[in-house]
């Protein structure tokens, strides 16, 4: 197998459809597994988890029938590396180990990712990287698609990034970067304004990142529309 690389123009990338991939890569063939087996069965654990509850997967009437959501978490072995499901696997039921893609190394600057696997690394890649290159306390993130979440953001008091900052953009990245540096709770739970029902949970452990994701999931469930005015997500000032 050959390596692949593979570059997005700026200006097509503003009119690439939901989940398109808008940073370069370069991808090689894994040597050997691109996650131990430990790490495999938890990540394989909670996406099942999510997959129930309906904030990872493909149906034909969400975001255009694309798959969406996906789980990444940081090797404990080599702790600057971290594992990712591969785009565009939303709507596989059960993941195969080349389901995943390692990511080596990025550069932010160069919107740039080095990654290992057999499929390109999800979309929303570099705002994984920088989540934990911001805090090495995180060990996990889970970027979801939550209705009730997104809606109820406000509400719930979840912090935001802001409406005209585009998922997977340079400007994510470093709104996330920003929104992390202000707040300083770990497990975090946090909204996409600019990216239509996006959710990201980031912690120290699977546990703690998707318990706090679902603790939220039933607050928003909690709200009876019909009763309470749902807040309107804000914006980081």
């Amino acid at each position: 197998m050959t390596d692949i690389e593979s570059s997005n123009d700026a200006d097509e990338a503003a009119e690439t459809a939901e989940g398109a991939i808008r940073f370069a890569y370069a991808l090689k063939p894994p040597e050997g597994s691109v996650v131990s087996s430990e790490l495999f069965g938890r990540i394989q654990a909670w996406r099942q988890i999510l997959i129930r509850l309906a904030l990872v997967g493909q149906s034909p009437g969400r975001y255009q029938g694309l798959g969406f959501g996906n789980l990444s978490a940081r090797d404990p072995e080599q702790p600057e590396e971290f594992v990712i499901t591969a785009s565009q696997t939303g709507g596989i039921d059960r993941l195969a180990e080349e389901d995943l893609t390692r990511v080596i190394g990025c550069n932010l600057d160069r919107f740039w990712v080095d990654a290992q696997g057999e499929q390109p690394p999800s979309s929303e890649t570099l705002t994984h990287a920088m989540i934990y290159a911001a805090d090495p306390r995180i060990e996990w993130v889970f970027h979801c698609h939550s209705p009730e979440l997104w809606r109820s953001a406000g509400a719930l008091a979840l912090p935001c990034t802001a409406k005209d900052v585009d998922y997977g953009s340079p400007e994510m990245v470093l709104a996330v970067a920003e929104l992390l540096g202000s707040h300083h709770s770990r497990p975090l739970v946090f909204a996409s304004l600019g990216h239509r029902d996006g959710i990201f949970s980031c912690g120290g452990t699977a546990r703690d990142t998707g318990g706090l994701l679902v603790s939220y999931l039933a607050r928003a469930l909690e709200i009876d529309v019909g009763d309470l005015a749902v807040a309107e997500p804000t914006e980081e000032p």
